[in-house]
């Protein structure tokens, strides 16, 4: 049996659009508040970098607050 099995998968795929969209606010007001200080562009080059690098320990809104942390301060 995998544990897939008992898994409702358009409950699933709601959960994971909601998650997304999560994600996807955050970014944007993470966004929002580096451009207010210009630097748009470094953080998203700078979560660009990380996620080449393959760390998959940090999930993505992270490394956008990580970026944005080392940009502003």
């Amino acid at each position: 049996m995998d544990v897939w099995d008992n898994v409702n998968i358009p409950h699933y795929a709601l959960v994971r659009n909601v998650r997304r969209t999560a994600d996807n606010e955050a970014i944007e007001k993470i966004l929002k508040e580096a451009d207010a200080h210009g630097l748009r562009e470094e953080v998203i080059q700078s979560v660009a970098r990380e996620i080449e690098k393959g760390d998959k320990e940090m999930s993505i809104v992270d490394a956008y607050i990580h970026a944005y942390n080392d940009w502003v301060k």
